[in-house]
Parts: C-alpha cells; structure tokens; sequence
C-alpha cells in the first residue's frame, strides 16, 4: 500500500511539473504574427523622424532589435537644437525607447506601433513623461510627476519641417 501512494505521488508530481513546464514553454513563445521571427531580424525604423509636436528622432538599429540613437525636443525648456540619447527595442512591427533628459530632471519613455498609412510609415506611440519632484511634494504630488500623452511620428523625408 505505501508503495502505491508513493507512486500516485510521484506520477501526481510528475503531472504537474509537466503541465508547469509546458505552460512556461507555451508563454515564452512568440505571439501574434507568424512573421514576427522574420520581421524582427530587419529594422524598418533606421533613420530620421519628426512627430507631431516638431520633436525629432534618429534611430540607429543594432543586433537583436536594439534601438540607439538621438531625440531633439521641440518642447520645454531644453535648447532646441540639443540631441539627448536615446536606447530602446525594435520586435516586428512594435518599438520602445527612452531619452533621459539629462540636467532638466525629466525622462520619456514611449511604446507604440510601426503602422503604414496611406502608403506611407508613422510610429503611433503611447508615452509617459516623470519628472524629479523635491522629497517634501513626494508624498503628495508623486502621481503628478507622471504625464502621459500620445505621439505620431513620420519619417523625416515625409513629415513636415518643424518650426
């Protein structure tokens, strides 16, 4: 009898360290387009965009999908001819990147979509600005220091010069 309970757990063990590794497997694999191997080994993004707030961006594309390169703002209280660097990910038709606004207290990170649109590429981006709040605000201005907004980008040859 203690045999047989041995066993049933050992087999009840076994069940479910293999249902949990299948699972893990399942959810590491890729999702969504089929082609998503072969478009994330060529970056469509290299190169220069201006958004629709007169910002500009150039992408410089690295192995694996990594992004590298330089963010001009158009906005806030930076010069507007400063470069701030940028580093992010390019994975099939989906991007992020973040620029540190580096000595005025602020950095964007924004996330979005490689969508073509009247024959032409815009990155439709979803982005979230903090910036440095002194300690004695944290406590109660801390979600304040967060704004999000939303962003076109065109490619440079595309786009309008900004102002």
């Amino acid at each position: 009898m203690q045999g047989c309970r041995n066993f049933r757990r050992g087999f009840v063990l076994t069940v479910v360290l293999g249902l949990s590794g299948s699972a893990q497997a399942q959810d590491s694999a890729p999702r969504g387009n089929k082609n998503s191997q072969a478009q994330s080994s060529k970056c469509t993004v290299a190169g220069q965009w201006h958004n629709d707030r007169g910002s500009g961006v150039n992408f410089t594309c690295g192995a694996d999908g990594q992004l590298s390169g330089t963010y001009n703002t158009h906005l806030g209280a930076p010069d507007k001819g400063q470069s701030f660097p940028l580093t992010g990910w390019v994975e099939g038709d989906n991007l992020t990147f973040t620029v540190n606004f580096k000595g005025y207290g602020s950095i964007t990170a924004w996330a979005g979509q490689i969508e073509e649109v009247g024959g032409e590429p815009q990155l439709k981006t979803l982005w979230h600005l903090t910036r440095d709040i002194s300690e004695e605000q944290e406590p109660a201005d801390m979600w304040a220091s967060v704004t999000a907004g939303a962003s076109v980008f065109t490619r440079a040859e595309n786009a309008a010069e900004p102002n």
